[in-house]
């Protein structure tokens, strides 16, 4: 069994679509009806296994390490798009700020260079669907077409989760893209709260230079809260942090091959140094009230 997870780079990437997509125009025999956390394991056999979780980007590192069989697909978006959109769920309000781009994008960074570890834009997936489906077929080469990812609108039949995510069943569109210059007090006041982004928008193609801000001269910030809170949990990072090697290879194990099995045992090997020094010490220490 091959798995395929889709994370992003926060709510509002485009995960939603792009799982709608795969599922439809590709052979694929069992896939998440919305999200399911890399953690959950297939409820019964299949040859591609398609789930998707934005928030994933933060574990999906050291999984990649020992799971051969794990295949990523992560989903960047303009920051700038991102904090200005809405949900159906609550669109009385912007869904979500850039605290989840500064959390996330770090990761995303960092994991680019992994052969089983695809980075998508939103705006390429939006803008050239079937290049884009091309180039997942060149990467992930077991990957079977059955559709052009143009033609989604025609065949979708998206889940009621989805649905409220999507909005609606429709043509794919860039007509979103660049939609935050009318909303420049939503921009502002994030930039306000998170500093600026400019070095991340270069990256990514989304700026030749730190110009862009000029439009944002004179403008007064919008800080109001977004559905999602501005800020969390300090030690929030460090419990998703804490025990992640143990949980990968908790999830590898699950969907373990052989090859996999013996990534496993060399990746888990600092754990096993571990509980050896702690039963010399707790041996030396039994010995020592005997005496």
């Amino acid at each position: 069994m091959k798995r395929i997870h889709i994370v992003g780079c926060g709510p509002r990437s485009g995960t939603t679509l792009l799982t709608e997509l795969m599922s439809l125009c590709f052979e694929i025999d069992l896939f998440t009806e919305h999200e399911d956390s890399i953690y959950n394991f297939p409820p019964r056999k299949c040859d591609i296994y398609l789930t998707k979780n934005p928030s994933d980007i933060l574990r999906v590192g050291p999984i990649l390490e020992v799971m051969s069989n794990l295949y990523v697909i992560y989903m960047v978006r303009d920051p700038r798009d991102m904090v200005v959109s809405r949900h159906n769920h609550d669109p009385s309000r912007y869904w979500s700020g850039l605290r989840f781009w500064r959390s996330y994008t770090p990761y995303g960074r960092a994991l680019a260079p992994h052969p089983r570890f695809i980075t998508v834009r939103y705006e390429d997936l939006v803008k050239h669907p079937n290049q884009v489906e091309a180039l997942l077929m060149e990467r992930f080469t077991f990957l079977k077409k059955k559709a052009d990812f143009s033609r989604y609108h025609e065949l979708a039949k998206p889940s009621q989760r989805s649905l409220e995510a999507l909005r609606e069943v429709r043509p794919i569109s860039s007509s979103s893209i660049g939609n935050w210059r009318k909303h420049l007090p939503r921009i502002a006041g994030q930039l306000q709260q998170y500093g600026s982004i400019t070095d991340d928008l270069i990256f990514y193609g989304y700026a030749e230079n730190p110009a862009w801000e000029k439009v944002l001269e004179g403008v007064e910030p919008d800080l109001y809260p977004s559905f999602w809170p501005e800020s969390t949990q300090p030690d929030s990072a460090r419990k998703i942090a804490r025990f992640v090697k143990l949980k990968a290879i908790y999830v590898a194990l699950a969907h373990s091959n052989l090859y996999s099995l013996l990534k496993v045992i060399v990746y888990c090997s600092w754990f096993t140094t571990l509980v050896i020094r702690t039963a010399r010490k707790l041996t030396t220490r039994l010995f020592a009230i005997r005496q």
